[in-house]
């Protein structure tokens, strides 16, 4: 089991960059847990920003040192982490989906982003940093974000945001055990029975501005997104795919990936 050493500050740009900065200083445990008040230029993977109220949410990282997986399997740790977060979530009530890659939503709504950095080295992950940032007492959002929600406002009560963190902590120390211990069948059947919108019939657009139908049927260890297209097996890295809605701007299927 990790032992959760919590480290809190009162603000940061980004809780993932101060985690790394400290990693690439210090032989850190794994467990590490980089906490901030107020994270004021916190960011994903496409340059999106998140929108969190100094004091209101749960703004952290986590550094973990998966030796036991190779790098080609990285994607993983997203998994265990966005089960983690959904295993969270609904053990406060209510039904919580993954939207791949790894957000948190509340049917249409974004509750939950995480960003994961890994430090490789050959085909061995050094260490990974886990950032999570989770909309918690956050009563209204002022930015132009399409469809942020929070605990509060699905549970109509504040939390204690230092008694919710060990909660979320003892979530992800129990898939990343479960991954440790070579579980990676059960942990992909998992993600998958919550992958939001899987089984639906959805409209796609690539790019390009090629538009298909097609339904989610699976994402790989690597990440990959996998649409069967009347038939037709098509796979999807990051940023080659969105959902296509008429009458709204294309969104990247990853672009809430931010936090």
């Amino acid at each position: 089991m990790i032992e959760f050493k919590i480290d809190k500050v009162s603000e940061t740009l980004s809780t993932n960059e101060l985690l790394k900065s400290i990693a690439d200083r210090e032989a850190l445990p794994e467990g590490y847990t980089v906490v901030a008040v107020a994270q004021t230029a916190g960011r994903g993977q496409i340059g999106a920003t998140w929108e969190s109220q100094p004091g209101q949410n749960l703004t952290f990282s986590v550094l973990l040192r998966p030796d036991f997986l190779k790098a080609d399997k990285m994607f993983m740790i997203s998994k265990v982490v966005s089960l983690a977060l959904t295993d969270y979530l609904e053990s406060t009530g209510g039904i919580f989906k993954i939207k791949w890659p790894n957000d948190i939503y509340h049917f249409d709504s974004k509750i939950s982003g995480t960003l994961i950095e890994n430090q490789l080295m050959g085909d061995h992950i050094v260490y990974s940093i886990v950032g999570i940032g989770l909309n918690v007492n956050q009563e209204a959002f002022i930015s132009d974000a399409p469809n942020p929600v929070s605990m509060f406002n699905i549970f109509d009560k504040k939390f204690d945001l230092t008694a919710e963190l060990p909660k979320v902590l003892h979530q992800i120390d129990l898939w990343y055990q479960m991954l440790a211990d070579g579980w990676e069948e059960r942990i992909n059947e998992a993600y998958l029975a919550r992958l939001y919108r899987k089984g639906e019939t959805c409209d796609f657009v690539t790019p390009s501005g090629e538009r298909f139908s097609g339904q989610i049927e699976n994402v790989e260890s690597n990440g990959q997104l996998t649409i069967d297209s009347n038939g037709q097996k098509r796979k999807f890295w990051f940023k080659e795919v969105s959902f296509w809605t008429p009458n709204k701007k294309p969104r990247n299927v990853e672009e809430t990936e931010s936090w």
